[in-house]
């Protein structure tokens, strides 16, 4: 993020910050408070959804509920920061369970139990095949390393070599950077490749200024036309990941109708 953020009124009490993001071009980073307690929050938040995101939502458990709620609270704060004169859009969720957003724009959504965090993009003026994803998680603590560890079903040898040399509690939190940082990849390739990705097939280098290699090991026909470029960041207690993709052929950029 960068310093214009704009501070949250009353009316959106529920959001902490929304920011310019300065790991995407022309884009914005938006994050919500989920309180489980705070009933009158999760009516406001309720009814301020459009009326086919409440039916989308009507089915889900109430906790689910208040999430998805927070997720479009959050991905609208960043639209709006990126294009302030745009009405609020409706989002529905495509058929692969992402945001639906309007022609133009690419956005995530990730959540936890406390909080919720989108990103969005304007590809507005553009031609390029471009998609993002966000995912948010816990940095770990002490306590957390009596648990057993993911790190055998996330990583892949070459990445389980890179930290070796850590104690515990550094092996822990590495590991899910990874995590991490793989779920955003995830998110921003779906688009192209429509399918569910193993962990293990995304490989990863982190740099120490918050920047990741990836190498896409899938044996998809155009995986090697994917670009991904993809971020890390430590805000308070969690762990913030955003990747953003872009599909070329071999004499260039694969190309859409530019939005107005």
């Amino acid at each position: 993020m960068d310093a214009n953020s704009r501070t949250p009124t009353d009316g959106d009490r529920s959001l902490i910050a929304v920011a310019s993001e300065a790991a995407l071009v022309r884009g914005a980073f938006a994050s919500v408070l989920i309180n489980l307690d705070d009933h009158t929050q999760h009516e406001r938040d309720w009814h301020a959804l459009h009326e086919d995101e409440r039916t989308l939502a009507s089915a889900m458990i109430p906790e689910r509920r208040v999430a998805f709620a927070a997720g479009r609270h959050a991905l609208r704060a960043a639209l709006a920061h990126i294009d302030p004169t745009q009405g609020p859009p409706t989002l529905l969720s495509s058929s692969r369970g992402a945001p639906r957003l309007p022609p133009g724009f690419s956005g995530s959504i990730s959540h936890k139990r406390t909080r919720a965090v989108a990103v969005a993009a304007d590809l507005r003026g553009t031609t390029e095949e471009r998609a993002i994803g966000i995912d948010l998680e816990h940095r770990p603590t002490e306590a957390d390393t009596a648990r057993p560890s993911i790190a055998k079903r996330v990583l892949t040898p070459y990445e389980r070599d890179a930290l070796l040399a850590h104690d515990a509690l550094v092996h822990r939190e590495k590991t899910l950077i990874y995590f991490a940082l793989k779920e955003a990849v995830y998110k921003s390739i779906d688009p192209f490749v429509q399918r569910y990705v193993h962990f293990t097939e995304v490989e990863l280098d982190l740099h120490d200024n918050g920047e990741a290699t990836v190498r896409l090991l899938l044996p998809d026909e155009n995986v090697a036309n994917i670009a991904v470029h993809a971020h890390w960041r430590m805000d308070d207690a969690w762990i913030v990941a955003i990747a953003s993709s872009t599909l070329s052929d071999r004499d260039g950029l694969v190309t859409r109708d530019a939005a107005p």
